[in-house]
């Protein structure tokens, strides 16, 4: 959860509206929670694009980012996944190829929500417009498709 904290603390300041930040607060908290297990883990990082939070998982003995928040000037507080790189590390990596049906089986739940926007490989949900109800399906949907 040091990760978790690590995140909020450069995250909550800059959500808009300010009335907004218990409710973002709660939503990462209620994601990290769930997001437990020997072949999960969480990983907070800054760079010039953002800062993230990412939810990695081991599939078929490979780590991979699973999905991430992240946090950009330009979007705000957002969802992001499954890992666009799936297809090529499924490819690339022959003598350890990742196991990517079940990133692709939630790409697929995660399309099938209308506030779902296109991001390439990947879907994006932004904070502000996603009500309660769909982050609750996408997380049961994550832990649902990526058994930890």
């Amino acid at each position: 959860m040091e990760q978790l904290e690590a995140f909020l603390e450069a995250v909550l300041p800059k959500v808009h509206p300010p009335a907004e930040r218990a409710r973002a607060e709660a939503l990462l908290l209620r994601w990290a929670t769930a997001w437990q297990g020997p072949d999960r883990g969480l990983e907070a990082t800054r760079s010039i694009h953002g800062t993230f939070l990412h939810f990695n998982q081991k599939l078929g003995g490979i780590w991979s980012q699973a999905f991430g928040f992240r946090l950009t000037p330009r979007h705000g507080l957002a969802l992001r996944g499954p890992d666009p790189d799936r297809a090529r590390k499924a490819h690339k990596f022959r003598a350890h190829k990742l196991e990517r049906a079940p990133l692709d089986t939630l790409f697929e739940a995660w399309s099938a929500h209308p506030e779902a926007h296109p991001a390439g490989n990947a879907v994006e949900f932004l904070f502000e417009e996603t009500p309660d109800d769909t982050w609750e399906a996408c997380l049961q949907e994550a832990l649902a498709c990526l058994k930890g």
